[in-house]
């Protein structure tokens, strides 16, 4: 056995105590570049009929008044930009699955989804594509149509998305493990790992990673 199907095998074998949690596997395709209107435009289109004479408060260098115009900025993809976009997308996710139980004192700690992630086709010709294994969503939701509107909320989301349920969870993570036989160690975000507060009391686990 190599030392790259020995580290892939440990990392998966670390992740697995995490299995329980796990109830989706989710691949989301990122756009090579997208054009990204300033954050203070998604304020002001709550009220629409004032949406330009809000907006001047917030930005107004990003606006042309006499047209009525968004300027926005075109941005390519890069790793820093995936990361941040699948931020952006669990914090989406945690807030249309629980609302503002993800920010109330007494229901924080485990209002939140639980993400393991692995970026691929950052060091490769392939396109740039996340593997995902989420859970502890509610059973109340539509969980796919959730998922899907909290992803294609990003700036960066390509339209192509596939949301399966976890039947065989240990060979998901297996799978989105690959990347560490060709000695891409750093394709599984295993340091960050999203996952609610009361989990981290889970010592034999969170010791391990």
């Amino acid at each position: 056995m190599s030392n790259h199907q020995a580290l892939k095998q440990a990392y998966v074998a670390t992740i697995n105590q995490l299995s329980p949690r796990f109830t989706h596997a989710v691949t989301v395709t990122f756009k090579t570049r997208a054009y990204v209107l300033p954050k203070s435009y998604a304020k002001c289109t709550q009220n629409p009929n004032n949406v330009f004479v809000t907006a001047q408060k917030y930005q107004p260098e990003s606006y042309k008044w006499t047209d009525k115009k968004v300027l926005g900025d075109w941005k390519w993809l890069n790793e820093e930009v995936a990361e941040s976009t699948l931020d952006y997308f669990y914090a989406k996710l945690a807030f249309m699955a629980y609302g503002k139980d993800t920010k109330r004192t007494s229901t924080k700690a485990y209002s939140q989804p639980t993400m393991l992630t692995s970026i691929e086709g950052l060091i490769s010709d392939k396109r740039i594509h996340a593997h995902l294994a989420i859970g502890n969503l509610p059973e109340n939701i539509d969980i796919r149509n959730t998922i899907e509107r909290a992803w294609w909320a990003c700036d960066f989301a390509h339209h192509s998305i596939v949301i399966k349920p976890l039947s065989n969870t240990y060979g998901w993570l297996d799978y989105i493990t690959k990347e560490a036989n060709v000695g891409n160690v750093e394709a599984l975000r295993i340091q960050s790992i999203k996952q609610p507060q009361i989990y981290l009391s889970d010592i034999g686990v969170e010791n391990s990673l």
